[in-house]
């Protein structure tokens, strides 16, 4: 996906799948986005580094992850082409980023500035419906992935993990996946032996 028509393509049907807008709305939200890429292993935000933008992916898998104080990563999510992704509490409390967010290959993005987007809400109001949902669905995910952690063991987190990122194992290192699902390497090797 190396241009930028493409990807804003690419986000102008995701917008369409989550919710109804019309075409200038749709237009003024777009012209907001610049392309980039990032390298495999680069950072696009460190913690303790102010967000200012809202990303969405294009190309590459993108990772959200915390530094345990012991210098373990800690993986909380995953984010893979037609997602969105931003340090979304440096953003809405305007305090440092609790998070890293990183890339497990080279990848492509569109980012947008955060106060740009807010000018626009108030500009154009029906752009909130996107907005609510974008969060709706940040919340919903949220939800998720804590009621796995805590109600699953790691076997069936790790089905789980399958079925929301298909594919995705192939694509990274096996302790990004153990990290991920709060288990050691060792252990994800046992649970895929025993599931063969």
């Amino acid at each position: 996906m190396s241009d930028k028509s493409n990807g804003i393509e690419m986000l102008r049907s995701s917008i369409n799948t989550i919710c109804h807008l019309n075409d200038q709305i749709i237009d003024a939200f777009l012209s907001l986005f610049t392309a980039h890429k990032l390298q495999n292993g680069s950072d696009f935000i460190r913690e303790g580094v102010m967000g200012k933008h809202i990303c969405f992916v294009t190309e590459g898998i993108f990772r959200s992850y915390y530094i345990s104080p012991k210098g373990e990563e800690k993986i909380k999510h995953f984010f893979l082409p037609g997602t969105f992704f931003a340090p979304l509490t440096s953003l809405v409390t305007n305090q440092p980023s609790p998070v890293y967010i990183g890339t497990l290959k080279d990848s492509e993005y569109l980012s947008a500035d955060y106060n740009a987007i807010e000018v626009l809400y108030t500009e154009q109001p029906e752009l909130n419906k996107l907005g609510r949902k974008l969060a709706e669905w940040a919340w919903i995910g949220k939800e998720r992935r804590e009621t796995q952690l805590i109600m699953l063991d790691a076997s069936s987190r790790y089905k789980a993990f399958r079925e929301e990122f298909p594919g995705l194992e192939r694509q990274i290192p096996q302790y990004h996946i153990a990290s991920y699902l709060g288990i050691t390497p060792v252990q994800l090797s046992r649970i895929r032996a025993n599931l063969k």
